[in-house]
C-alpha cells in the first residue's frame, strides 16, 4: 500500500510558502507522491450539480476560492524534490489543446526525471466549458480522442492523427518524453464511462471518494466491461482519494461532516488495509486541516500509520 499527498494548490491564501513544505515534508518523510487540482474558473452563478456531494468538497468551487494551475504547480514543486512522483488529480483534459499540452507535460516528465502521473477527468461544470468556449456534450468525445492523439505524440516518430477536433501529419513533438511512450494515464470519475475509459487508454484507475466496501463493485464493473473494451482489468493500477484527519483535531476541520481516514492509528491502519485487501495500491489522502498545519500533520501520519501499513 502506498499513500500520495494531496498538495494544498486549492485554497483562500496560498502560494509557495504552503506549497513547498507540504511536498517537501511528503519527500522526506516517505510518502509516494504528491497531487495538485485542476479548475480554471468557477462561476458566480452555478446552476451545475456538483457531482461528489458526499465528501463535503463542493466548498472549494466557491467563486475567490485560488486554484494554482497545476502543470505550473508540479513544475515548482519537481525542482525541490527528487523522489516522489508528481500527480494531476485530476487535469479536466477538453478544457485544452492536446498537443500543447502533451508538449508541456513532456518538458515536465523530463524536467522530474520521469516522476509524473497524468490523472484526467472528463468535467463536470457546464459554466466552465461555457466560459472556455467547450460544448460540454462534447466532454467525453474530446478526453477520449485528446487521449489518442497525444500517446501517439509521444511514441511515434514521425506522428500523425486525424480526427474530428485534433489533426496533425508527419510530425514530431518538439519535445520527448522522459518515460518511453509517455507519462502513464491515470483515469478519475466513478461512473461507467470512466471506467470504459480507463481500460481503453489508461495505466490506472483514480476514484474520488470510494470506500473500501464499495471497492468490489468497482471491480466487478471493470471486469464487466472489459470484453467490450478488450483490455485485462488486472492490468489497471487502482487507486482512491479520501480526507484524512489526526485523532483530537477534528475541531480544526473544515469539512466537518465528511467521512474521512480517521480516529486512532489504528482505525486508519485498518481502513487502508481494507482498501489493499480489495486491490487498491495507491490511497490519495487530503488532509482536512489548512495548509500551514498539513506538514505537521504528515509528520504523524509517516510516525503512526505508514509503518504499521500492510505492503504489497
Amino acid at each position: 500500500m502506498r499513500i500520495g499527498v494531496s498538495l494544498p494548490n486549492v485554497g483562500l491564501d496560498h502560494g509557495k510558502e504552503t506549497l513547498l513544505p507540504v511536498a517537501q515534508a511528503a519527500e522526506r518523510l516517505g510518502f509516494d507522491s504528491v497531487w495538485a487540482a485542476h479548475h480554471v474558473v468557477l462561476p458566480y452563478e452555478r446552476k451545475s450539480e456538483y457531482p461528489y456531494q458526499r465528501s463535503g468538497t463542493e466548498v472549494a468551487m466557491s467563486p475567490g476560492m485560488q486554484w494554482l494551475d497545476p502543470v505550473v504547480t508540479l513544475s515548482m514543486i519537481a525542482g525541490v524534490t527528487d523522489r516522489v512522483r508528481l500527480g494531476t488529480s485530476v487535469f479536466v483534459l477538453p478544457y485544452r489543446d492536446p498537443v500543447t499540452l502533451a508538449a508541456e507535460l513532456a518538458a515536465l516528465d523530463v524536467l522530474s526525471e520521469g516522476r509524473l502521473v497524468f490523472g484526467v477527468g472528463v468535467g463536470w461544470m457546464r459554466e466552465e466549458f461555457d466560459a472556455i468556449g467547450i460544448p460540454p456534450a462534447q466532454r467525453g468525445a474530446r478526453t477520449d480522442e485528446h487521449l489518442q492523439a497525444m500517446k501517439i505524440l509521444w511514441s511515434e516518430d514521425p506522428a500523425s492523427f486525424e480526427g474530428r477536433f485534433t489533426s496533425f501529419d508527419n510530425v514530431v513533438l518538439a519535445t520527448t518524453p522522459r518515460t518511453e511512450g509517455g507519462p502513464p494515464i491515470w483515469i478519475g470519475g466513478n461512473t461507467d464511462p470512466a471506467l470504459r475509459r480507463a481500460l481503453r487508454f489508461g495505466s490506472g484507475w483514480h476514484g474520488f471518494e470510494v470506500f473500501p466496501e464499495e471497492v468490489p463493485q468497482v471491480r466487478e464493473r471493470l471486469a464487466a466491461l472489459a470484453g467490450e473494451v478488450g483490455r485485462d482489468p488486472d492490468e489497471l493500477e487502482l487507486s482512491v482519494a479520501r480526507g484524512l484527519m489526526p485523532p483530537g483535531r477534528e475541531d480544526e476541520s473544515f469539512i466537518t461532516d465528511r467521512r474521512i481516514l480517521g480516529g486512532s492509528a489504528e482505525q486508519i491502519v485498518d481502513e487502508l488495509g481494507r482498501y489493499m485487501d480489495a486491490g487498491v495500491e495507491m490511497v490519495l489522502i487530503q488532509v482536512s486541516l489548512l495548509a500551514p498545519l498539513v506538514p505537521e500533520a504528515l509528520e504523524w501520519v509517516a510516525a503512526e500509520v505508514l509503518p504499521k501499513l500492510p505492503r504489497n
